[in-house]
């Protein structure tokens, strides 16, 4: 869950905010060390009961058509691949669920809109992958599943896919996680609006689910709201040509935290959007060098400081990890990675970082590292 408690973590937190971090590289995808690795991991980390940390990434590394890998690494490094795929194209990292990891990829084909797969054998193995279900696309189904999965109070998972649909604009679905099948529960319309979900969902203390989709075309994003029996409404509208970007988090206050993209003006933001749609920006990034800053999503420390990712920004425009007050008035850079502080320490960070139950930050860059394929890191402040 990305809302957290305050009962672990008191080394990492209780320290001040804005002490100088030390950031550790504990593995850099395609250094040899491991055959057929995994190279540009996407989407952060999932951390399981016995402590071990699991991700995914687009590709192989060093192979040419082949796809990406399931991977597994301890707090110390050790690393592996539970599974090695041929063909899947992994962009969200799984969800760890009565002892399996429960996820999905892009399609390959017109035939082949998309895959929701488990892989079992957690946790020594073997591992085994089972498909779940076979996305078909409009108009029956979804096609291009985005974002994690995740559990719904009802004991169902819920997942998005950013087309398909009875419009061709993206739904939110549902899985039973016994009988595997998948339900439709909301197909996107096609309206003046224009807009597909861009990151999967939360269940919030209120019961109601609440997701990000982002603009088509010139048409301003939104944060919308589900009900259980799947009503969907507009909760809060950006303006302008912004639209958010990254998972969104409820925080212990209970006001939503998330990130959003200016695409007109190269400038992307953190923001606090309270229960009752009230918005407020609580940070600008400005970029530096490089085309532009992207921002992917916040996690809350127990301490109630937001933890981020950018890429795009910092020293040689290689990305932070940052910290950030719940009112924006404290902002830290906690590192900037190229800055030759951590040699090899990777560029562009992706998706959201992990609260470790040992009290450190866990992420992935998707680029850089010592043979250039990415990076996992941790980061002590």
């Amino acid at each position: 869950m990305l809302l957290l408690s305050g009962g672990f973590a008191i080394a990492l937190f209780g320290a001040v905010p804005g002490a100088v971090a030390q950031l550790t590289i504990l593995h850099s995808f395609g250094d040899g060390t491991v055959p057929n690795d995994g190279s540009d991991p996407r989407d952060g980390l999932i951390q399981t009961p016995d402590g071990t940390f699991y991700g995914v990434t687009l590709f192989h590394a060093g192979r040419a058509g082949a796809r990406g890998v399931i991977f597994s690494i301890t707090s110390s490094g050790t690393y592996s691949i539970p599974k090695n795929y041929a063909h899947p194209s992994f962009t969200s990292a799984p969800l760890y669920y009565n002892k399996k990891l429960i996820g999905t990829y892009y399609g390959q084909n017109a035939k082949n809109a998309g895959v929701l797969f488990s892989l079992s054998g957690y946790p020594n193995g073997p591992w085994l992958s089972h498909v779940w279900h076979v996305f078909t696309g409009e108009p029956a189904d979804g096609e291009d599943p985005v974002g994690r999965l995740i559990l719904g109070s009802d004991g169902n998972l819920y997942g998005v896919t950013e087309i398909g649909g009875s419009a061709n604009q993206g739904t939110i679905y549902k899985v039973n996680p016994k009988s595997h099948a998948v339900e439709i529960v909301y197909s996107f319309p096609s309206n003046s609006s224009l807009l597909r979900p861009s990151t999967g969902l939360l269940l919030a203390a209120d019961g109601n689910f609440y997701g990000a989709a982002e603009a088509v075309g010139n048409n301003p994003g939104e944060i919308y709201k589900m009900t259980p029996s799947g009503a969907v409404t507009t909760f809060y509208q950006f303006t302008g040509s912004g639209f958010p970007w990254g998972a969104l988090i409820q925080g212990s206050d209970g006001n939503f935290y998330g990130t959003a993209v200016g695409t007109s003006s190269n400038m992307s933001f953190v923001y606090r959007l309270t229960p009752r749609g009230v918005l407020k920006v609580l940070h600008k990034f400005t970029p530096t060098q490089g085309p532009g800053v992207i921002t992917t999503g916040v996690v809350q420390g127990p301490n109630g400081y937001l933890y981020g990712l950018s890429w795009g920004d910092g020293t040689g425009g290689m990305g932070t990890v940052y910290e950030l007050s719940t009112d924006g008035s404290t902002f830290n850079v906690l590192h900037y990675f190229g800055d030759g502080s951590v040699p090899n320490d990777g560029k562009d960070p992706d998706g959201i970082l992990t609260v470790g139950t040992d009290g450190n930050l866990y992420g992935v860059t998707t680029s850089g590292g010592s043979a250039g394929n990415g990076t996992v890191f941790k980061i002590s402040p």
